[in-house]
């Protein structure tokens, strides 16, 4: 969903209520990898010598299940697709952290370079941590603030109207 249009999104929500952003597999695998391959380098060339010397042999091994583990998160991401950023009627979702549309305050700017932008969610509460969107969920982020400022007015118009009555 986060390759589609605003307009797509628009009417999955109003189908659904409900607008599902998984993980991006080429976003989230761009920057990771370039870590990691720079590291795994640098430690394959030295991990024979950390093996054969009796005193780095436990870092050796170390080395070895910590690049283990990173992978099965880096795969196991790339799989599953999580963590989900999902709109709904109750609010806005980044995995396990959500900030309900009662408690949103405001949607920041796009901040950030090219290849690392952000979208803060802004609590009322200034004391709450703020909700914060990659592009590894959404490739045009200020299309997306756009759409979210929208169904955050939307929400916030039929809260009015139904405290009204």
């Amino acid at each position: 969903m986060g390759e589609r249009l605003p307009e797509a999104w628009m009417v999955e929500w109003h189908r659904n209520g409900r607008v599902e952003f998984p993980l991006r597999r080429w976003s989230f695998i761009q920057y990771p990898i370039f870590l990691v391959l720079g590291y795994s380098v640098m430690a394959a060339v030295k991990l024979p010598d950390m093996l054969a010397d009796d005193i780095w042999r436990f870092l050796g091994y170390l080395v070895i299940l910590a690049y283990v583990g990173v992978a099965i998160v880096i795969i196991r991401q790339l799989v599953t697709q999580r963590p989900y950023v999902v709109v709904d009627r109750v609010g806005i979702h980044r995995g396990r952290r959500s900030m309900p549309w009662t408690e949103t305050g405001s949607i920041g700017s796009v901040t950030g370079a090219k290849l690392v932008r952000q979208l803060r969610l802004h609590p009322k509460n200034v004391w709450a941590k703020e909700l914060t969107i990659s592009q590894h969920h959404v490739n045009d982020l200020e299309s997306f603030r756009t759409w979210l400022s929208e169904v955050l007015d939307e929400h916030r118009r039929s809260e009015n109207s139904a405290g009204r009555q």
